[in-house]
């Protein structure tokens, strides 16, 4: 026998090496899985009380759009000050303390500082053709904007 011949006859073909298996996990994939339950716990969480709060507002948007008078502005800013802010007594304020009350609940007050009398006479009398009625309801739009 060929000594070479010996030598060739052992040789095997060119092999692959096996295929990674998925189990276990590459650290990345951890950390994708574990963000991915934090923020499902997080919208588990903090989801329904966003989207109610989201539908409120568009509700009382909706409803603020379609007022004709100065009492029923005062009635949604009412309303919606009751259902934000339920452990406060806001539903029997009036007057000064009313427009108190709701500059207190913003960040930004000053919105009704020109429109206290807006809140706080008009709705308790007859319409006026002089009660200007877009300001105040602006001014109510941007308070349930910043409130809720």
């Amino acid at each position: 026998m060929i000594p070479g011949l010996d030598l060739l006859a052992r040789l095997r073909d060119v092999h692959p090496p096996p295929a990674p298996s998925w189990w276990p996990l590459a650290p990345g994939w951890w950390i994708a899985l574990a963000l991915a339950a934090l923020l499902g716990a997080l919208a588990w969480r903090f989801g329904p009380a966003w989207w109610r709060r989201r539908r409120l507002r568009r509700q009382l948007l909706a409803a603020l759009e379609s007022c004709a008078s100065a009492a029923e502005v005062s009635q949604v800013l009412r309303r919606a000050a009751i259902l934000r802010f339920p452990g406060r007594e806001c539903a029997g304020l009036h007057g000064e303390a009313w427009i108190a009350f709701l500059e207190g609940c913003e960040q930004a007050p000053g919105r009704f500082a020109a429109l206290g009398e807006a809140l706080t006479v008009a709705p308790y009398r007859a319409p006026r053709p002089e009660d200007q009625l877009q300001p105040l309801r602006r001014a109510a739009h941007g308070w349930l904007r910043a409130v809720l």
